[in-house]
């Protein structure tokens, strides 16, 4: 189950495209469940991401946006989370180097011969 949360503006900025987007989300995607939250109820939420303004929108308490995206990505990431992909916009951790192939163990050079 993915959770969807908008985070409103403190400044109320966007606010009827928040709603229309998440109301948007609920329709055509009735899996996942879409919460926005006031701009009261999302003051909060907001300082403890780091953020001081909005709108936002979380995805299973992760901050995914900040501001509105089109639809389109936002349906595409919210898939991407609940598929459980990584996004492409994180470093990914550095490659694990491929375990080297055992050398051959060669016998010793025999020794040369004496001189004389």
């Amino acid at each position: 189950m993915v959770t969807v949360t908008f985070l409103s503006s403190l400044q109320e900025f966007q606010e009827d495209r928040t709603r229309e987007i998440a109301d948007r989300l609920r329709a055509d995607h009735p899996e996942w469940t879409a919460e926005v939250l006031s701009p009261a109820e999302s003051k909060a939420t907001l300082a403890k991401h780091k953020l001081q303004f909005g709108p936002a929108i979380l995805v299973n308490g992760r901050i995914e946006f900040v501001g509105i995206p089109r639809y389109r990505m936002l349906v595409e990431r919210i898939a991407m989370v609940a598929a459980g992909k990584p996004s492409p916009r994180t470093a990914q951790p550095p490659p694990t180097p491929a375990p080297a192939a055992p050398a051959k163990a060669t016998p010793p050079p025999s020794p040369s011969p004496p001189p004389g």
